[in-house]
C-alpha cells in the first residue's frame, strides 16, 4: 500500500511525489509509451508568482463570479473508451498476427498486468506478458524488436483516427478563452499519468487552452532480474531521464496515488493551490466539469464546489462494454469510466439513477453547455 500523504503537507508547495513513466502503446516518436519523464517535483513552484499575475487571490476573496474552471479529461473533453479499446484491440491483432498467441490470452493476461500495476493505460504491456516471455524466451532485444514496435505502432495507427477531442470541446475552449481571457484559470485534474494525460492533450490540441494539468504519478520501467537490464530500448530508457512537457508553459502537478478520485485529496490540492478553499462560498464559485458520478460528481458534491455531470460521456455501447472488460479488470472500468449499460449477459438501458448517486448541480449534454454555468464577477 502507498503510504498516505496528508491534505495539508499535499498544500504546501513542497515537493511533490515522483514521476514514473507513462502512456498509452503507440509509435516510439508519437506517443508516450516508452517515453517516462523523470520527475517534474522540482521544474515548477506552486502558484505564489501566478496568483501574483493573475490576481486570483485577491479575486477569490474580493469576487462573486466563477474563479476557476477545473475538468477532468478522460470522457469529458474526448471519448476515451472508444479511443482506448479500439486502439488496444489494434495492438493484440498485430501481436497475435506476429506470434500466433490467442488475443484471448493476451487479453487476459492484460487485465493480470493492468492490476498489478494499478493503471488500465500502463505503457509497457506487452513485454509484461507472460506467454510473450515464453514465446521469445525472455529475449528481450528480440522482443522489442520483433513485438513492442510492431505493437505500438498498430496501437498509434488505430489512435490516429479515435483520439479526437468531442466535436464541441475545441470551439467552447477557444470560446471561454476569448471571453474571460485568463482571469478565469482553467485546469485538468486526471487520475491518468500526468506524462499521459498531457501528451493526450497534446494530440487532441487542448493542451494550449489549460494554465495548470494536475495528473498522478507515472509508471515505472519494467525490469527484468534474471537478465540484470530494463525491458525498454536504450533510446526509451533516455528519454525516461527527460523532462517533457509538450511545450506546456503552465503549471505542472504531479499528485500522490492515494489522492486518485473518489477521494477528494486531488480536487481539494487544486483548491488549496489557488487560494479558493477558504470558506464554502469561496468553493462553490469553482466550477467542476466530470462524466463519472461514482467519483467525479461524488468528491464535487463532497467539497461544495459547483459540479457538472459530463453525462454525454456516459458509456452505452455494449461493444465497447465488452472490448474494455476483456482486458481490464472490472474495478479499472469503473474508475476509468462511467458506464450506464452494465447487465450481466447483456447491455440493457438502465436508468441514469441507476448510475448518479450524488446529485450534480446540472447535468450536461454537451461539453459546451458548461459555459452556461460561468458567473461574471
Amino acid at each position: 500500500m502507498p503510504r498516505k500523504v496528508s491534505e495539508k503537507s499535499a498544500a504546501a508547495k513542497k515537493k511533490p511525489a515522483k514521476t514514473k513513466a507513462g502512456g498509452s502503446p503507440g509509435a516510439k516518436e508519437k506517443s508516450p509509451v516508452g517515453r517516462p519523464v523523470a520527475s517534474l517535483a522540482a521544474q515548477r513552484p506552486m502558484f505564489p508568482e501566478h496568483d501574483a499575475e493573475s490576481g486570483i487571490a485577491g479575486h477569490a476573496a474580493g469576487g462573486t463570479g466563477t474563479a476557476l474552471v477545473v475538468t477532468d479529461v478522460d470522457n469529458t473533453v474526448f471519448d476515451w473508451v472508444r479511443y482506448y479499446t479500439t486502439a488496444m484491440q489494434a495492438l493484440f491483432d498485430r501481436v497475435h498476427g506476429i506470434t500466433g498467441i490467442p488475443v484471448a490470452t493476451l487479453a487476459s493476461e492484460s487485465r493480470d498486468v493492468f492490476t498489478r500495476h494499478g493503471s488500465i493505460e500502463y505503457p509497457f504491456l506487452i513485454q509484461e506478458l507472460p506467454s510473450i516471455a515464453a514465446h521469445f524466451d525472455d529475449d528481450i532485444d528480440r522482443i522489442l524488436c520483433e513485438v513492442v514496435e510492431p505493437g505500438r505502432a498498430a496501437f498509434m495507427q488505430a489512435a490516429e483516427s479515435t483520439l479526437l477531442p468531442y466535436p464541441d470541446v475545441p470551439e467552447a475552449l477557444a470560446a471561454f478563452r476569448k471571453k474571460f481571457g485568463t482571469r478565469i484559470p482553467l485546469v485538468a485534474l486526471t487520475d491518468a499519468p500526468r506524462y499521459v494525460a498531457m501528451w493526450k492533450l497534446s494530440k487532441l490540441g487542448l493542451l494550449k487552452y489549460f494554465d495548470a494539468v494536475y495528473g498522478l504519478p507515472d509508471p515505472r520501467i519494467p525490469t527484468c532480474g534474471k537478465a540484470g537490464r530494463v525491458k525498454v530500448d536504450p533510446e526509451i530508457l533516455l528519454k525516461h531521464l527527460q523532462q517533457s512537457s509538450f511545450g506546456f508553459s503552465g503549471k505542472i502537478r504531479i499528485l500522490p496515488d492515494e489522492y486518485e478520485k473518489p477521494g477528494t485529496r486531488g480536487l481539494k490540492t487544486v483548491l488549496m493551490d489557488y487560494e479558493l478553499d477558504e470558506t464554502p462560498e469561496i468553493r462553490h464559485r469553482v466550477v467542476w466539469i466530470g462524466d463519472n458520478p461514482r467519483k467525479d460528481i461524488a468528491l464535487g458534491r463532497k467539497l461544495g464546489v459547483t459540479t457538472l455531470w459530463a453525462k454525454y460521456g456516459v458509456v452505452t455501447d455494449k461493444r465497447l462494454f465488452e472490448l474494455l472488460h476483456a482486458f481490464s479488470p472490472i474495478e479499472n472500468i469503473h474508475k476509468n469510466a462511467a458506464v450506464e449499460a452494465v447487465a450481466s449477459g447483456g447491455a440493457g438501458q438502465s436508468s441514469t439513477a441507476a448510475v448518479q448517486p450524488h446529485e450534480p448541480d446540472a447535468a450536461l449534454g454537451s461539453f459546451a453547455e458548461f459555459l452556461q454555468h460561468l458567473v461574471a464577477g
